[in-house]
């Protein structure tokens, strides 16, 4: 059983001024998954359809989950959460500026409780979480916890998902490969397991948007896929089946490259189509690169997560 917290079917599109801006030798579908709501918009709400359920079903009051200060995650998170009556409480990897804004600011305003953590900290999340609970719970709280970007088995069943929705928008037979940011591989593993199922020979490729190297997703991926087995869901996948790229992660996880911030800036003026210099942007850019021969004259799709509320965190990338 899952939440219905999607407004509805997101629509798959052609890009085709994008195709025209940018000269490209092969066509773009879009699947806009930013448009999956407002404040919940991008891949993760389809995720947490199936996270909050199981909090409501355990009777939790107060939900946990973890990110980077501007986190999408956590975001859309903490205003689900609040909307079905649940106490959000976010720990967030880094410090805020002396003007909150973004996701930050939106954090803030459904009345998270926030816990800023180092970089230090933040790699022994799961110990402090541990210590929290405890903490919430001697007050009476009952605490459901939700991994860094709801990427555990649970939460890909999202994607699994979305893999049937695709199936009756577009013919997977007449694309190549599905083109999908990976910054905690539940996305990934989702999308891989439901083309898997459905005998799909559509590659899934992954721009890795961190500094961790795609081998720790690729393991990442099969242990999600593995857990998937709890919930009747039976795939089998090879190493061969998993490929993501390291070579669009910029400077740094959620720092643009120069690349990056001009894509999205020639994106937004002549075509008014946006992205975002976390997810979107590095991953348009792989897929750009990685296409032009390799899918010449063919059709891939981009899977849009959304994301763009980091626009408006920092204003001098693009100004």
């Amino acid at each position: 059983m899952k939440l219905n917290l999607i407004n509805r079917v997101t629509p798959i599109d052609r890009l085709e001024s994008v195709e025209r801006s940018l000269n490209l030798p092969f066509e773009v579908l879009c699947k806009h998954d930013e448009l999956t709501g407002f404040m919940t918009s991008g891949n993760k709400i389809r995720k947490l359809e199936y996270l909050l359920k199981t909090a409501q079903e355990e009777n939790a009051d107060t939900v946990f989950t973890c990110g980077g200060i501007q986190s999408n995650h956590c975001r859309a998170t903490a205003v689900a959460a609040r909307s079905l009556g649940m106490k959000p409480v976010v720990f967030l990897r880094g410090q805020p500026n002396q003007m909150p804004q973004g996701n930050l600011l939106l954090d803030m305003l459904v009345g998270s409780d926030i816990y800023y953590v180092t970089k230090e900290e933040y790699s022994r999340i799961d110990e402090i979480f541990a210590e929290k609970k405890k903490e919430y719970e001697s007050l009476g709280h009952r605490v459901y916890l939700i991994p860094e970007g709801g990427s555990n088995s649970l939460g890909a069943r999202g994607y699994f998902d979305a893999v049937n929705e695709m199936a009756l928008q577009v013919d997977f037979n007449e694309i190549p490969a599905i083109f999908i940011a990976v910054g905690s591989a539940g996305t990934y593993a989702g999308l891989l397991a439901g083309i898997k199922s459905r005998g799909f020979a559509t590659r899934i490729i992954g721009i890795n948007v961190t500094k961790d190297p795609a081998s720790f997703f690729a393991e990442k991926t099969k242990r999600i896929i593995r857990g998937m087995e709890e919930y009747k869901i039976q795939v089998a996948v090879e190493d061969s089946d998993i490929e993501i790229a390291d070579d669009f992660s910029g400077p740094a996880y959620a720092v643009p490259s120069e690349e990056d911030m001009e894509l999205i800036k020639k994106l937004a003026r002549e075509t008014a189509f946006f992205i975002d210099p976390v997810y979107t942007a590095k991953t348009f850019r792989g897929m750009i690169e990685i296409s032009k021969e390799r899918f010449a004259g063919k059709r891939v799709l981009f899977i849009h997560t959304g994301g763009l509320f980091k626009l408006f965190d920092n204003p001098s990338y693009y100004v």
